[in-house]
């Protein structure tokens, strides 16, 4: 039987190891490798290495394989020559993969041989290696475990939850996404976390950024400040499908369940759990509001009371959303639908296979059916 494959650390864990071994003024490792498909915690752990070289008084000298000025002499140069205005240099490569393929274009035997000759010597410095993939029986990894130097692995997290524990707000992104919020203190909630991990189709550079957006809402609604920026949004599809128009709403459900998430091994994949959780919450809310709501109408309420009645929350769109939709049926239709709804909840909770298909049952269903008005005269 094949042996278990050890599982990766989470890339935080990584950080924080990489951060406590430069504490207390420790002066960094002769050589660092980071590794992995995840740019932002590459960066990271690199400018934690870069900070904690500086600290020491290290010359900083930057290469990025990536950059159009990027000039393989020079950094020969570095590496080869001892520091001009400090007792040591720190010499960051970025992207240094393109410099260890032998099919590629950039390939550099003279740097790799450069870079062993200097974690092999008593210069004083480091050198930190940065590569999307890096095989670890690499000379140049090799190098720099010899030299007492660390490897930093920075893999993708996780966009699908457990399969023991399906619920996706336990996915690693949903919860990384929470506690970036803490840190930054910035108030949301893990059902928001997921709409945010999943809106920002998993770049966790964009993730951050939209976070900042929430630090103050003035009001405004979570779909408001935070556009879906992977494809079509589970919220706009549930709108279409409330609303009747079923041509849209089957459009952007295939372009939902098509695109899918980042899975536990980095590929593509669609997490069909995920997005009937994601589904099924938007149109249950949703139609939850256009039950009570239409109720409210048909008793005499304003729109403005119907919102109040219906628990509208947000800003402007969303209540104008709300009005759009609730008129679209009469109370006795819209309790139907949340009755549909709620047999197909039931379903998913029994184990029984819901997907796709159900939606587009459900988009056939509450089709808008022309008005008699409208007919050509």
């Amino acid at each position: 039987m094949a042996a278990r494959k050890a599982k990766e650390a989470h890339p935080e864990e990584e950080l924080r190891e990489l951060e406590a071994s430069l504490r207390d003024g420790t002066e960094p490792a002769h050589g660092y490798v980071i590794k992995g498909e995840e740019r932002y915690f590459r960066e990271r752990a690199a400018r934690l290495v870069c900070d904690a070289a500086t600290r020491h008084g290290f010359e900083l000298c930057k290469h990025d394989t990536k950059d159009p000025e990027f000039v393989l002499s020079r950094l020969l140069d570095d590496l080869t020559g001892g520091a001009l205005f400090a007792t040591a240099r720190c010499i960051l490569v970025q992207n240094v993969g393109a410099l260890l393929a032998k099919s590629g274009k950039q390939y550099a035997p003279a740097f790799i041989a450069a870079a062993t000759a200097r974690l092999a010597s008593d210069e004083p410095g480091t050198i930190v290696l940065t590569a999307e993939s890096i095989r670890v029986d690499n000379a140049l990894v090799k190098a720099v475990k010899t030299a007492g130097g660390r490897v930093v692995t920075c893999r993708k997290l996780w966009e699908t939850p457990p399969p023991w524990d399906p619920d996706p707000r336990k996915a690693e992104l949903a919860v990384w996404a929470v506690a970036r919020a803490r840190a930054m203190k910035v108030a949301i909630a893990p059902d928001e976390a997921v709409y945010v991990a999943a809106a920002t189709g998993g770049d966790l550079y964009a993730l951050e950024a939209r976070l900042e957006t929430l630090r103050d809402r003035d009001g405004h609604g979570l779909r408001e400040l935070v556009a879906w920026e992977s494809g079509s949004s589970p919220y706009e599809i549930a709108e279409h499908l409330l609303t009747g128009e079923a041509d849209r709403a089957v459009a952007g459900l295939e372009a939902l369940f098509d695109a899918g998430f980042r899975g536990r091994d980095g590929a593509r994949s669609v997490d069909r759990a995920g997005l009937i959780v994601m589904l099924l919450g938007a149109l249950t809310g949703k139609a939850r509001e256009a039950v009570a709501g239409s109720h409210a109408l048909a008793a005499g309420a304003t729109m403005d009371r119907a919102a109040s009645a219906a628990g509208v929350r947000g800003g402007p769109m969303a209540k104008k959303a709300f009005e759009a939709r609730v008129q679209k049926r009469s109370p006795e239709e819209w309790e139907r639908a949340l009755g549909d709804l709620a047999a197909l909840e039931r379903r998913s909770r029994t184990g029984a296979r819901v997907d796709v298909n159900d939606f587009v049952v459900l988009a056939l269903r509450w089709r808008r059916r022309k008005d008699p008005s409208e007919k050509r005269r």
